[in-house]
């Protein structure tokens, strides 16, 4: 469709303004909105159709040529557009950005115009990293109006879902907080599960014919150092006709649920509320990948959230925003993780209940409840934020000091993300 002196698509069109929520392609759009649909399609298809010369706005081209020239020119909107190549979202963040920044200096000379476009892509490309941290954060959760509106002109208009994330975030940092550290914690999750060591097929039962040579038997291995026996068993191994182990042994059915205890007392409000979040939130993803049921409990003196989460549903956003007050009790929480992993045991052999919390309680009941977990086959978790490890041994098998709310230390994440 004719822009000023370029075609662009009208999919390409619609992909910018829905992204945006901005009105439908009109002919009588202004000129920065028709620059904005090329400048897109830069970015998300990474090339441009030129007009025929009587077709391009003669008023406009010399205008729009300099612009276009000066992004050529750079190689931050190459790297820029890279980034955002295939991504409407990630393409339009862009526009959005580079625009804002561009605005003042339009009809400023080639020089001027550079170091605009220059600093309107670093600004551009932190945006999109940061737009897509927060998504990967936030993956595992659903915000129920998405995807939502924006307001062009004081009208309501549907816009992208990542788009209305964005929004949210920007205007929340504590929601921008949690999105960043468990993305950050959901990589660290990833990592340490393709870590993980493998058991189960690890007893020998019977000999198979394969090409694995690390269970090659020896009279196999002695073919190679034969003249004459050498080329047969190259043969062999190539048709995976050698004689091997075979092993076998007996692999876990399933787990039970995950169940995070989140302290929502008033101690914990502001950055060890928004650590232990992102944690459950990171908890969360790998529940989901396990197919693994996820329960979240936040508690102060008595249960005040309980949210249950099964393979394949999403968290639902409001039950982020739960405040923090009261007191510390920890007994009745665990002792309702308990109750939550009997009600749900299936054939799932094993269950863990991970303690977030700042503080401690009595432990009158400690005893008993950790008889009840060992005789459920749950492992419970404590991590203790600026307390002493002795506050959460009585309930727990394991026990972690947390210093630092900006990451998760190497002990805590192998405890967190192994399981």
């Amino acid at each position: 469709m004719k822009r000023i002196i370029n075609d662009v698509p009208r999919w390409s069109i619609y992909l910018h303004r829905a992204a945006r929520g901005l009105d439908q392609v009109d002919r009588s759009d202004p000129r920065e909105l028709r620059f904005e649909d090329e400048l897109f399609e830069r970015f998300y298809a990474g090339e441009l159709e030129q007009l025929p010369l009587e077709l391009q706005d003669s008023e406009l081209r010399g205008w729009a040529e300099k612009v276009h020239a000066a992004c050529s020119q750079l190689p931050n909107f190459a790297r820029l557009a890279g980034e955002c190549r295939g991504d409407a979202d990630a393409a339009a963040t862009a526009v959005e950005t580079l625009m804002a920044e561009l605005q003042p200096h339009m009809q400023d000379d080639q020089a001027a115009l550079r170091r605009s476009i220059r600093s309107g892509c670093d600004r551009a490309s932190a945006a999109i990293e940061e737009q897509r941290e927060s998504a990967e954060g936030l993956e595992q959760v659903t915000f129920g109006r998405l995807p939502g509106t924006g307001t062009v002109n004081g009208e309501v208009r549907p816009c992208s879902a990542a788009r209305e994330l964005a929004r949210r975030i920007r205007d929340d940092h504590r929601l921008k907080r949690i999105a960043l550290l468990a993305g950050r914690f959901k990589r660290i999750a990833a990592m340490k599960q393709r870590q993980k060591v493998k058991h189960g097929a690890d007893e020998i039962t019977d000999v198979e014919q394969g090409a694995d040579l690390g269970r090659l038997l020896p009279s196999e291995l002695a073919r190679l150092v034969h003249p004459k026996l050498r080329l047969a068993m190259l043969r062999d191994l190539s048709e995976r006709r050698c004689l091997q182990y075979a092993l076998s042994g007996t692999e876990t059915l399933g787990k039970g649920p995950l169940v995070v205890c989140l302290d929502k007392s008033g101690s914990m409000d502001g950055p060890p509320d928004t650590w232990a979040t992102a944690v459950a939130l990171a908890l969360l993803d790998i529940a989901q990948r396990q197919r693994r049921p996820f329960a979240l409990l936040g508690f102060d003196d008595i249960v005040k959230q309980e949210v249950i989460v099964k393979p394949g549903e999403k968290f639902p956003a409001a039950e982020l925003f739960l405040s923090c007050g009261g007191g510390t009790e920890i007994s009745s929480v665990v002792s309702r993780g308990l109750d939550i992993i009997e009600q749900n045991p299936g054939a799932m052999r094993k269950a863990d209940i991970v303690l977030i919390t700042d503080g401690g309680s009595a432990i009158d009941m400690a005893p008993a409840l950790r008889g009840r977990a060992v005789a459920l086959g749950v492992t419970i978790l404590g991590f203790g934020i600026g307390i002493d490890h002795g506050a959460l041994a009585p309930w727990c098998d394991e026990v972690v000091g947390v210093v630092d709310l900006d990451r998760v230390d190497e002990k805590s994440a192998q405890l967190l993300f192994e399981r």
